[in-house]
């Protein structure tokens, strides 16, 4: 779910990200309606494709381990 919050100014915009730390800053606007952050409880694809990628290479050099002493190396 995403969160649209209204700032007027740098301290309010601090206050703001300080208050929502749980949650990822995704996008700021500074629009001709306002200023506004846009918080996000869910994690951008990107990141987690990064995750996914990393742990996938933990899993395979795990697999190379092993297979390496079933060989006796």
């Amino acid at each position: 779910m995403n969160y649209k919050i209204e700032y007027i100014n740098e301290t309010d915009r601090q206050t703001i990200i300080d208050a929502n730390n749980t949650k990822i800053l995704i996008e700021e606007q500074n629009i001709i309606e306002g200023n506004f952050l846009i918080f996000s409880d869910v994690k951008p694809l990107e990141n987690q494709l990064i995750e996914l990628s990393d742990t996938q290479m933990v899993i395979m050099s795990g697999i190379a381990d092993v297979y390496m002493a079933t060989l006796g190396f």
